[in-house]
């Protein structure tokens, strides 16, 4: 079969062909229902629901879903599904299931979350359960312990660059739109509303924030310490209640663990800025992802088997234990800072800003928001504890 663009149709026919997927339907073709979803950048989302079941069928279009005349490979979903086979044994029930990948038409069909919402519209509708946070720390750490090389045999780390390692276009948007766009004058930035243009020549000119941010750049491109999400920002979770999935892993790659951190970090962070009246609950959620993420990681540090520990004895373990928890601190800020100016004003920007109920509380928020990423990303190198970051965000 070759490859062509689904759609309800071709959907249907194709699922029609798949004994164990039609099985988890039910009944016959005609039978199902099938509905376009599609709210991200890059694919289209069908959901697919029958007598007996649902699922959730992601296809990879060949351009950017909403950019047509942006070419994108189709092999992004092809690392999806890598992704999510790496990392499903740690993370059972963190992420939904896989169910089939088919390389030819670069689909991938998965467990339904119906019941679920995008974490980021529940926290703009006041509908998310406090706590979420915890189980994304935990989500974190797991993949970090599983994937790791500071958890695993350098073998394993090889192996996973091996495969993660082709995912350039993907890893090439990252690099352009987090660590590069915003700070040039660039097209594919959106024109900055009036009030934002002298913060955003600012941005452009400022030289020490160009040296932090190229550091940062190196540290993307060569710290290669476990498979990352690549993109895990609270567009990329979904829940239901208390019942918390990570979704969309087809910028995986093998890179620094603040990375995941910092981009998850940053998305409360700006929401923060849009909806200061919640500063409490976001500072808890704060606090709750990095206490988890780090005991968890701590925990599991203990009777690793990577082979940076083969010379430590019990107590020079811990040492480096806590030296590395500070070097992922330090990324996470930075990281954190980046993610803060990129969703503010380069491509795609946050939903969250539309809490602000005047155009002058919106400008505030987006300066505040720029204010916080630039001193994140020039002072998150001194770091030395948690608190000191949130600080730096005056929380």
């Amino acid at each position: 079969m070759t490859y062509r663009i689904l759609d309800d149709a071709a959907l249907r026919d194709w699922l029609a062909e798949q004994p164990e997927l039609s099985k988890r339907l039910g009944g016959v073709a005609l039978d199902w229902s099938i509905r376009e979803v599609s709210d991200g950048n890059l694919n289209t989302v069908f959901l697919v629901d029958g007598p007996a079941g649902a699922l959730c069928c992601k296809h990879a279009l060949p351009h950017v879903r909403v950019a047509p005349d942006w070419p994108m490979p189709l092999e992004r979903a092809l690392y999806e599904a890598r992704y999510m086979r790496a990392v499903a044994s740690a993370v059972t029930g963190l992420m939904p299931e896989l169910f089939a990948y088919d390389a030819d038409l670069f689909l991938l069909v998965m467990e339904c979350l119906t019941k679920h919402e995008v974490l980021r519209s529940a926290l703009i509708e006041d509908r998310a359960e406090p706590g979420f946070s915890a189980v994304i720390g935990a989500y974190v750490a797991k993949t970090v312990q599983a994937t790791g090389w500071v958890n695993q045999p350098f073998e394993t780390g090889a192996r996973l660059l091996e495969q993660f390692s082709g995912n350039t276009a993907l890893t090439r948007i990252t690099v352009d739109l987090i660590l590069t766009d915003p700070y040039r004058i660039c097209d594919r930035n959106p024109e900055p509303e009036a009030g934002l243009l002298d913060d955003v020549k600012a941005l452009q000119t400022d030289q020490i924030l160009h040296r932090a941010v190229g550091q940062l750049q190196d540290r993307f491109l060569t710290a290669r310490q476990a498979l990352l999400h690549g993109d895990l920002h609270t567009g990329s979770i979904m829940l239901d209640g208390t019942d918390v999935r990570v979704i969309d892993g087809e910028f995986a790659t093998m890179g620094p663990i603040g990375f995941d951190c910092g981009l998850y970090l940053g998305n409360l962070a700006l929401h923060l800025c849009a909806a200061p009246k919640k500063a409490a609950a976001l500072r808890a959620e704060m606090v709750a992802f990095w206490q988890i993420f780090s005991e968890e990681l701590r925990s599991g540090l203990q009777n690793g088997s990577g082979d940076m520990w083969a010379l430590s004895g019990s107590a020079g373990r811990q040492d480096l234990i806590e030296s590395f928890l500070k070097d992922i601190l330090r990324d996470t800020a930075g990281f954190c800072g980046l993610e803060m100016i990129r969703r503010t004003v380069g491509f795609a920007q946050v939903a969250d800003y539309s809490l602000c109920s005047t155009e002058k509380d919106r400008l505030l928020a987006r300066q505040k928001a720029l204010q916080i990423g630039r001193t994140l990303i020039v002072e998150g190198t001194s770091l030395r504890s948690f608190d000191s970051l949130l600080s730096l965000m005056g929380l």
